[in-house]
């Protein structure tokens, strides 16, 4: 491979809008042979800009891996300023990953025209597991992801905090036992859960990028990318310190001729919540119909989908396989 590629990206999401992407790796820095990989990224509601230094893998694979990254977002209703240090190490595997960092967070969060800084720095450690039977076009199979952290708010107010983070994915065929043809057109049951805390004093400052929302493509369809957050008296959307969100999918192959295709249906019912306190968490419902497409670059999603909280419909389009 040559030293350094350069890549433009162009395009559209739902969640997001228009999107513009410029990423510059460099596989071989001077000095220090680290890979660097450099991103600006422009969309309706984000813009962001940062790197990432990762070393030559050891031989367990473990990485030493720094990263900066500055973001201006409009999260819910609020606008977030916000940037993050990380450095530590990681490890990829064919089916585990394992990180562990230490992170710095400053972010000013505005609403109402009121500005609020806040700072932490953390120690954390991030483990994901994938076992399922193919990817990027999984029909059987689990994955499941758990982040768990610690540390201070620091500035004026020095408090301790802690963060835990789980995500979990499940994929069952319905024809389990019969033929193939059989359990083909039975198809499958996808059920997807997160959970998120972050346990802190009531009164202490935390940044946004600490805290949750949840909605959007690949969350709770139905509502607009981080639409779901703890609600204000006034009725503003803010990120929230708790998360709980889930959903069930069942998916069937489309036949053409009596023969499987690269097309599949599905019907869906996701729910989703934010909230400071665990009492507040109050589901926003989203269900719809939708279809897939085992395209060349991985699964093509396109779903319709009623947010129930909202009384909308909104189209939802996403590209890939990730966990």
């Amino acid at each position: 491979a040559k030293r350094n590629k350069l890549v433009f990206g162009i395009g559209v999401s739902t969640d997001s809008g228009p999107r513009l992407s410029v990423e510059h790796t460099n596989h071989q820095v001077p000095g220090i042979g680290w890979r660097a990989v450099s991103k600006l990224l422009l969309d309706r509601d984000t813009q962001s800009i940062g790197t990432e230094l990762t070393s030559q893998p050891d031989q367990d694979n473990w990485r030493w891996v720094t990263s900066g990254l500055l973001k201006n977002e409009n999260a819910a209703s609020v606008k977030v300023r916000s940037q993050t240090l990380r450095a530590g190490r990681s490890q990829s595997g064919e089916r585990i990953d394992r990180n562990i960092y230490l992170q710095y967070d400053r972010s000013n969060t505005t609403s109402l025209g009121l500005t609020t800084l806040a700072q932490a720095v953390s120690a954390n450690y991030a483990w994901t597991q994938r076992n399922f039977d193919s990817l990027p076009f999984p029909s059987a199979g689990y994955g499941l992801g758990l982040e768990l952290g610690g540390g201070w708010t620091l500035g004026n107010q020095r408090e301790p905090f802690l963060r835990t983070q789980l995500h979990w994915l499940g994929i069952w065929s319905l024809g389990a036992g019969q033929d193939r043809i059989s359990a083909a057109r039975m198809g499958r049951i996808a059920v997807r859960a997160q959970a998120g805390a972050v346990l802190a004093r009531p009164a202490t400052d935390l940044p946004s990028t600490q805290l949750f929302l949840t909605g959007g493509d690949a969350s709770v369809r139905g509502y607009g990318y981080h639409e779901i957050g703890a609600r204000l008296a006034n009725g503003q959307i803010i990120p929230g310190r708790y998360l709980a969100s889930g959903g069930v999918e069942w998916q069937r192959p489309i036949r053409i001729n009596d023969q499987p295709s690269d097309w599949e249906s599905t019907l869906f019912v996701d729910a989703g919540a934010v909230a400071d306190k665990p009492n507040e968490l109050k589901a926003r419902v989203g269900l719809g119909a939708g279809v897939r497409w085992k395209s060349p670059v991985g699964p093509l999603q396109m779903d319709l989908a009623y947010g129930v909280a909202v009384k909308k419909v909104r189209l939802h389009l996403s590209v890939g396989f990730t966990f």
